[in-house]
């Protein structure tokens, strides 16, 4: 383990979600439409909305990989081209790793780690939208649910260490408004959604950014807190479906088209939506974390902005490239050419993440270290440290 003159902040950590995080508050009333298990061949699987859902191989996490078993595939040093499967080597039962699922056992864990304080993100939360999408209400009902599992096993500041995020959806902009009410009154620090354009009742999409959701931000901005864009299911699966045949999206399953062409799609697209379409112009104090989408879309988008901004300058109220420095935060890959991504955002406006206890994190969290060696001592502090627990602290309007 790094030996780090300071306790560091890791912005992306994870829980193993309890069996019944979408079921033990569902209203019974929607039980059906949302989710079930149902033993198959011998096997629990997770039922959504009726159907077995594949976004994760094994949704009990029962038994679970080890933490950083894809470190080398993640890296590029599958030299020897071993099979994803193979890769994650030997599992553990969930029982031999109870921090997975219980914060006072976690919060011994990061002690050991020297990690002061940590952001909290589903597992299996950020591939439920799109298995309900065609139900507004359903997803409404699921995150509900979803929320108050999290609010008790976990809790949103549980004694200012962990800090899980609870999810909104903007399917229902009514329920997303009153969600985030709840989440406020209840502590939350930090909200999370999943990077994509928002399904609409009529089947289509519509961009986050647009004038129709502003309720949902105009809420999040006053209070000051910053939202989480966390990598999951946004739908791209159906664009991937254009070029080559795909069944649902499926965690660990791609192609070579996907992973160089899906690679940053997703949060490339969402980030040039919020910008493009006036989010920050209209809400200025809004703060956006991009976790475990990496970074590399960063600097490609700014040359976009540029460009863009050079051609139809009547189109943006201010500079859009100084919007997206200026709002946004990025967690960056340990894969990523970092001082690229340095050069781009400032240190100022990176966050450490681990995604510990992932197959595909760090098996060590404060490794990530060694990803960094052109930091200065100040800069890897802040990235490492201090940038998190400033996002992590609501930010007065008038500060913006």
């Amino acid at each position: 383990m790094a030996d780090l003159p300071f306790k560091a902040f890791d912005a992306d950590n994870h829980y193993y979600e309890a069996t019944d995080a979408f079921i033990r508050h569902i209203d019974p009333a929607m039980n059906k439409r949302c989710m079930q298990w149902a033993t198959i061949d011998g096997k629990e699987r997770l039922l959504v909305a009726g159907k077995v859902n594949r976004f994760i191989p094994n949704p009990t996490f029962d038994p679970v990989s080890k933490p950083g078993a894809l470190q080398d595939f993640f890296r590029g040093r599958n030299k020897d081209g071993v099979d994803v499967k193979t890769m994650f080597g030997e599992l553990d039962p969930i029982s031999e790793r109870p921090e997975y699922r219980d914060r006072d056992k976690r919060l011994e864990l990061m002690d050991a780690q020297n990690i002061e304080a940590a952001l909290f993100f589903p597992t299996l939360g950020v591939g439920m939208e799109q298995s309900l999408r065609h139900d507004p209400p359903a997803v409404v009902a699921a995150f509900t649910a979803f929320n108050r599992w999290l609010a008790e096993d976990w809790g949103f500041a549980y004694q200012e260490r962990i800090f899980a995020a609870p999810v909104i959806s903007m399917i229902d902009v009514d329920w997303a408004v009153s969600e985030v009410e709840w989440a406020l009154a209840n502590d939350a620090r930090m909200v999370v959604m999943v990077p994509g354009p928002v399904p609409t009742p009529d089947g289509g999409d519509r961009s986050p950014g647009m004038p129709h959701y502003d309720p949902v931000w105009a809420r999040i901005a006053e209070a000051g807190i910053t939202v989480g864009m966390h990598g999951g299911d946004g739908g791209l699966h159906d664009y991937n479906e254009r070029w080559e045949p795909t069944a649902d999206f499926q965690s660990f399953r791609t192609s070579t088209f996907k992973q160089i062409t899906g690679h940053d799609r997703q949060i490339f697209d969402t980030m040039a939506a919020l910008v493009c379409h006036g989010l920050y112009d209209r809400h200025p104090n809004l703060r956006i974390a991009c976790i475990e989408n990496g970074g590399m879309f960063a600097p490609r988008l700014v040359e976009e902005l540029k460009i863009a901004y050079g051609k139809m300058p009547q189109e943006f109220r201010t500079d859009p490239v100084e919007q997206f420095v200026n709002h946004v935060w990025v967690s960056p890959y340990y894969e990523d050419d970092i001082d690229l991504i340095k050069e781009t955002m400032g240190a100022d406006h990176m966050l450490f993440g681990s995604d510990y206890p992932h197959a595909e994190g760090l098996e060590v969290p404060t490794d990530f270290i060694y990803d960094i060696p052109n930091f200065t001592d100040a800069e890897a502090k802040a990235m490492m440290r201090d940038n998190a627990w400033d996002v992590i602290t609501p930010r007065s309007a008038l500060a913006a």
